[in-house]
């Protein structure tokens, strides 16, 4: 990530480097709203395909469904366009949650 910061840096002319620090320096609103807002961009974009049949989800269809998992620091998240791919993709999930357990009784 420290290389796409160092990139869009780069791209600034000096004023604008100057600036972008003021702004960073006074706390600005304006820079948090932005970077809330393309947080909020990316999230609604993650939820238009179907993590199980990768069919293109209807964003006004009522039988979509989306899941966060995960541990904190490692969130993922994933939408499914009925409950069929929801029970797949949990089946699937438990399933290579179960092959890990047994994976590590027979190293023991």
């Amino acid at each position: 990530m420290m290389y796409r910061i160092n990139e869009f840096l780069n791209s600034l002319e000096h004023y604008e480097l100057v600036k972008l620090k003021q702004e960073l320096e006074k706390g600005s609103l304006d820079i948090t709203k932005v970077i809330h807002e393309k947080i909020k961009e990316h999230e609604r974009t993650h939820g238009k395909v179907c993590a199980t049949c990768s069919n293109t989800m209807d964003p006004f269809s009522t039988s979509n469904y989306t899941i966060v998992f995960g541990p904190d620091d490692f969130r993922k998240k994933a939408s499914f366009c009925g409950l069929d791919c929801l029970e797949y993709f949990l089946i699937k999930l438990n399933q290579i949650k179960n092959e890990g357990k047994n994976a590590t009784k027979k190293i023991e």
